[in-house]
């Protein structure tokens, strides 16, 4: 059983509206069919939540039928509407095998909020006045706040989501959100899924190629499902010329995990010092405007570690990470340091941040933070 889940009342509504009709004017499972079932559940502005299950019939006409219905009022962004979503799914199709699209905003690990409001404004480099000319283009905006989506306000902390998310293991989970392909997050959701696919940049409002991705998904295995998509993704970005021509993808695999944990934590614990007083300007960036808490795994444990201490954490990462790919620019943001994770690099000043970064699994694993 496949899930998408729309957290789609928010300022990314009308590409959500888009994607769902994309959805419906593919490929679909039949409806006679009781192997292979899609379920979305949308939510998008000036409605009422809704969880459909989408098929084709004998002459391949679509067929919504309509599993439940949500009160107006409901929040998609809390996460027991979630859990919810995801015990109705069940109950009206048990499934030995589950897959899940998420669809929202995204800023990865951070803490509810510190996007669009840090707490502790101690930029590095000089802030533009201008307003960002590409806001437009991404499912990014520093208007909301946002960890996975955005509703009024309101948004889903990544401990809550991994608990949520906890009702089932999944064959994959699918982010078309920005920013989500962060050590941190893949670390602690390690243990509800086996492959996460998802971006450390943040994404065009394009989104994910739904055109192709159900076909992919219910007539491949998991990896090969998962590889797919990603080459489609990459491959539709490269048509476009110039500007348009923006994307990064990465797929892990989830079960190396911990043999980059303690890869890791060798580094963090031998390097606490030159970690600290690193100049990030010389590391990769996922970020744009000053942004400064999404930087090239690779290129920051290279920049810290011995050759011994590189060489295994770079095995252990080649375990994790087994397909990446990236346009040479993302936006204004050149990409030429390309491992596909991204991680936070701490300064002792950041205290808001550092504390919540102490309950993050992967923290608790490595290290990284004292």
């Amino acid at each position: 059983m496949l899930l998408v889940y729309f957290a789609g009342n928010n300022s990314l509504s009308s590409e959500g509206i888009s994607d769902f009709a994309n959805i419906k004017e593919n490929w679909l499972p039949t409806t006679r069919g009781s192997e292979k079932v899609l379920l979305v559940y949308h939510h998008f502005m000036d409605e009422a939540p809704v969880l459909v299950r989408l098929s084709a019939d004998r002459r391949g006409n679509v067929v919504e039928d309509i599993i439940k219905e949500y009160p107006y009022g409901t929040s998609s962004v809390d996460p027991q509407t979630l859990s919810t979503v995801l015990a109705d799914a069940e109950e009206a199709w048990p499934s030995a095998h589950h897959g899940i699209v998420l669809w929202s905003h995204g800023s990865g690990f951070l803490p509810p909020g510190y996007y669009a409001n840090p707490q502790e404004r101690l930029w590095e480099g000089p802030e533009s006045l201008e307003p960002d000319p590409y806001a437009d283009m991404v499912k990014s905006d520093d208007s909301v706040v946002k960890s996975f989506g955005e509703e009024n306000g309101r948004e889903m902390d990544l401990i809550d989501l991994r608990k949520a998310l906890s009702r089932f293991h999944y064959d994959f989970i699918v982010f078309d959100c920005c920013l989500m392909a962060n050590v941190e997050l893949a670390y602690e959701l390690r243990n509800v899924c086996d492959y996460l696919l998802f971006s450390p940049t943040e994404i065009l409002t394009d989104g994910f190629p739904y055109d192709m991705m159900m076909q992919a998904i219910f007539n491949q295995p998991a990896e090969s499902a998962m590889r797919s998509i990603a080459q489609s993704y990459m491959a539709h970005y490269r048509e476009y010329a110039g500007i348009y021509c923006s994307a990064t993808i990465s797929l892990v695999r989830t079960y190396g995990f911990q043999a980059l944990a303690e890869a890791c934590q060798t580094v963090f614990r031998n390097h606490q010092e030159q970690i600290l007083m690193l100049d990030r300007s010389k590391v990769q960036p996922y970020f744009r405007y000053n942004k400064h808490w999404y930087y090239d795994i690779d290129d920051f444990v290279q920049q810290v570690a011995d050759d011994s201490e590189y060489q295994a954490f770079n095995r252990a990462l080649n375990q994790v990470v087994i397909y990446r790919d990236a346009t040479d620019y993302f936006l204004d943001l050149q990409i030429s340091h390309y491992s596909g994770l991204s991680i936070y690099i701490p300064r002792p000043e950041y205290t808001v941040l550092n504390n919540y970064y102490k309950t993050l699994a992967w923290n608790q694993a490595t290290g990284l933070v004292q």
